[in-house]
């Protein structure tokens, strides 16, 4: 018998039931080892946060959840790393590899906080105009209590509460990482799973072990057999360096150092290497779960076929399979140098990228020729669901009346976290410890983080103090259905090319709410409880776009032609070159990204609605007949210059703008027709002469 200091185990017991159903993939398998990991209380923690948040207020069967999504973006990994190996077993990923990354893609939404994206979203941002306004709402904002704790990380998001969640996971096994013994087990610092059994278990090597359904691998008198751990292989155990790549994998590169986050030392100049997979032939690996040059990975895939799927009842899971069997892996020239840790790295160094003289290149994910088309539909379908669902009006309106609902709580209401231990039967400590933080730092530490969940609504409604009064009459008007209201305007919320439009978007959300109030204090000065208060207006400004901003995303992928899909079966050394494919090849969309303002009422009050909706509207007036006004101080005036020598003379005319299409003297009369209406640029004419356009300002 084994003499330890903690009372350890094996994954023995987590070999029943090996799969389970879903509804995008049918069927999910499941292996101890994330049977071990799906039992935690940090993963279990993921079945109270709905993937889409309030989306249900929108689409009523959008109630799936981020446990369900990370089940899905696990099969999708080892699903893709498995055709990977077959395809091109030269590349030399191992059975560990493949395990790490679907783990990876298990717990990479383990640190997501509330309501989808609010809490490390629109929260955030709010919150700093509350505490930088002392108020929110009319209701005094005061945190100065919070001197003494901790804050969050400039730039912090969720995937770095998935870190600090990743090591509280391991902590509740009895497992920790250990950064000075990185090719070894993980340490033992208490009871759970033995760190040298804590790996990938094969059913088939258990001749011993007998699967059945009512099976829990107990001796005769019901107690569990105490027999002997035999230890992994070296090859099987998941080390301390694996862990530290399954985080790596999740951030999307190096891991930053304590106490930054990863969106801020992305950004920053420091020395960046890899850990878990530092050989530059793995450096695919990195791109399975969160795919840093084109955005399309697991991740993506799965979460769009299951929204589409609940909201919409329509199914693109028949893309997903050519996805995966498709991809290949293949070098290919780094499509974002300048936001590419590896390339500035490479750069500040003035080193190759690789060992066999490649600059700028990299072992990437790529695809066939072929696979262009399909991968700008699925591109197109992510622009489709942000615009449809994810920032639809009424959404984005319950989003930020559940912002209000957090805020208006925030200075009041704690998350706690007891420590009662495992033992129910253990005696009671003279002192209960109990962690208190309030809600936009509940995230700095792990216990308090594992309360906050969708349910918080909840535990702010159970509460008595006088304080939460308007944050639980809010919550009662949201419950009701209540909503916020979008207000529309005539002319359209989307920015154009207009010079109104684009000054309409260069001014900050204050400024476009006090020309509101502006105009609703002159329209209402002598009924005062009509007239618009700033607590009733919220201004969005939206973009959506298709990954990659005002970019075309596929602009960021490589691709292979068919005649060199033979050298796939090379050594990676020798693996051929993708490239980028020309734009004129296949259909693509006219633009790659929307802006939009937005205008949002508060109140639900039919003769504050209207209001907001006159005066919005009589601002959008105004700057539409002040561009005009400008405009009309303007004048064009154009020169036809014959560029030939022998022709000295030249012709004038004078165009006011906003007149019919004008063309001065042309030698050639058929290309008049082909000339656009004047602009204030220099043009060329496609004649042996010269446009030129002066523009000078009119004397009032």
């Amino acid at each position: 018998m084994r003499v330890t200091t903690f009372k350890t185990r094996d994954l023995k017991k987590e070999f029943q039931t090996p799969y389970t159903n879903d509804i995008v993939h049918r069927s999910l398998k499941l292996c101890p080892l994330s049977k071990a990991i799906m039992s935690t209380p940090q993963m279990q923690r993921l079945k109270q946060l709905k993937q889409l948040g309030v989306c249900e207020n929108l689409y009523t069967c959008t109630t799936h959840n981020r446990f369900q999504h990370s089940l899905g973006v696990m099969m999708l990994c080892e699903e893709l790393l498995k055709g990977l190996k077959e395809r091109q077993p030269k590349l030399g990923i191992t059975e560990k590899d493949i395990v790490c990354v679907k783990i990876a893609g298990l717990l990479h939404d383990i640190g997501h906080g509330p309501y989808s994206h609010v809490y490390d979203g629109v929260f955030r941002q709010q919150l700093k105009k509350a505490e930088k306004a002392g108020m929110w709402l009319g209701r005094k904002f005061d945190t100065s209590s919070y001197k003494d704790l901790d804050n969050a990380m400039d730039g912090w998001a969720h995937e770095d509460a998935s870190l600090m969640m990743i090591d509280a996971m391991l902590k509740d096994l009895g497992l920790e990482i250990d950064s000075t013994n990185l090719d070894a087990p993980l340490k033992q610092i208490g009871d759970g799973i033995d760190g040298k059994c804590f790996g990938i278990w094969d059913r088939s090597a258990e001749p011993d072990v007998i699967l059945g359904e009512d099976s829990d691998y107990e001796s005769d008198d019901g107690e569990e057999e105490d027999a002997e751990l035999i230890p992994l292989s070296t090859e099987l155990v998941l080390t301390s360096r694996d862990w530290l790549f399954i985080k790596e994998c999740i951030s999307g590169g190096p891991l930053p150092p304590k106490g930054m986050s990863i969106k801020k030392f992305k950004e920053s100049n420091a020395n960046a290497k890899l850990i878990g997979r530092p050989h530059p032939f793995k450096e695919f690996l990195y791109d399975v779960v969160a795919n840093r040059h084109s955005g399309l990975d697991t991740d993506k895939m799965d979460y769009l076929a299951r929204d589409i799927l609940h909201a919409h009842a329509s199914n693109i899971a028949d893309l997903l399979p050519k996805l995966s069997e498709k991809a290949f892996v293949a070098w290919g020239e780094c499509p974002n140098p300048s936001g590419c840790w590896k390339c500035r790295q490479n750069h500040s160094e003035q080193k190759k990228s690789v060992a066999n003289d490649r600059p700028g290149m990299h072992i990437m994910i790529c695809y066939p020729d072929s696979m262009v088309q399909n991968i700008m539909s699925f591109f197109e379908k992510r622009f489709e669901e942000h615009q449809r669902t994810y920032t639809h009006g009424k959404n984005q309106a319950s989003n930020y009346m559940i912002c209000d609902i957090l805020l208006l709580a925030e200075p009041y209401f704690s998350i706690s976290a007891m420590n009662d231990g495992k033992d129910m039967f253990a005696p009671d400590p003279p002192v209960a410890a109990v962690t208190k933080l309030p809600i936009s730092r509940a995230m700095v530490n792990p216990d308090t983080y594992l309360e906050l969940t969708d349910s918080v609504l909840d535990k702010i409604m159970n509460t008595d103090r006088d304080e939460l009064r308007s944050a639980r009459i809010l919550i009662k008007r949201y419950r009701s259905h209540e909503i916020y209201k979008r207000i529309r305007s005539n002319d359209g919320d989307a920015i154009g090319d207009e010079p109104w439009q684009q000054k309409l978007w260069n001014m900050d959300e204050a400024e476009i709410i006090d020309e509101i109030l502006k105009r609703s204090e002159h329209d209402m000065a002598d009924d005062d409880d009509k007239t618009l208060k700033r607590h009733d207006i919220i201004i969005e400004k939206r973009k959506i776009h298709h990954g990659m901003k005002e970019k075309n995303p596929v602009n960021f992928m490589r691709f292979l032609p068919k005649g060199l899909q033979r050298q796939l079966l090379n050594s990676p050394a020798n693996l051929p070159t993708a490239r980028q494919i020309p734009e004129a090849s296949y259909r693509k969309p006219d633009t790659f990204q929307q802006k939009n303002v937005r205008v949002y009422s508060r109140s639900v009050d039919k003769a504050k609605l209207k209001q907001l909706a006159k005066c919005y509207e009589d601002f959008i007036g105004d700057l539409q007949a002040q561009e005009s006004e400008n405009e009309r101080n303007f004048s064009v005036e154009f020169e036809y210059v014959d560029d030939l020598p022998q022709t000295p003379s030249r012709s004038t005319t004078r165009v006011m703008a906003g007149s019919p299409p004008c063309i001065s003297q042309s030698p050639n009369k058929d290309d008049e027709d082909e000339w656009e209406p004047p602009s204030n640029k220099r043009q060329r004419h496609s004649g042996p002469g010269t446009l030129f356009a002066r523009v000078t300002k009119q004397s009032n």
